[in-house]
């Protein structure tokens, strides 16, 4: 095969992977049956979800919800509007972290 005719080929090969494989992974998915086992852990994630804090709730939404904390930890060092402080919630099976009055992460121990 002459150079020309091979570099067109790689070239047309190459935009076609790039512009229409992930349109067939996308269409795949959609069709794709999972088996019972990941609909479980799906169900499972969703449940721990809605018994921990999630992220972006407030400090009082919090407490609301889950009571006082068992003990509250403050990060060390200087606090700035660059650099703010982090709190830590912990209440014995879970720990929440905040950034200023928001959850950042919760910790399931």
């Amino acid at each position: 095969m002459a150079p020309k005719k091979s570099f067109k080929l790689l070239l047309s090969l190459t935009l076609l992977c790039i512009f229409h494989l992930p349109t067939l992974a996308l269409s795949a998915e959609k069709t794709a049956t999972f088996p019972a086992e990941n609909r479980v852990q799906t169900t499972a994630a969703k449940t721990t979800q809605q018994r921990y804090p999630r992220r972006g709730m407030s400090m009082q939404q919090v407490r609301k919800h889950y009571g006082k904390a068992q003990s509250v930890s403050h990060s060390k060092g200087k606090k700035s509007k660059r650099w703010p402080r982090i709190t830590r919630w912990h209440y014995g099976r879970f720990s929440v972290y905040f950034e200023r009055q928001t959850v950042l992460h919760t910790v399931v121990h």
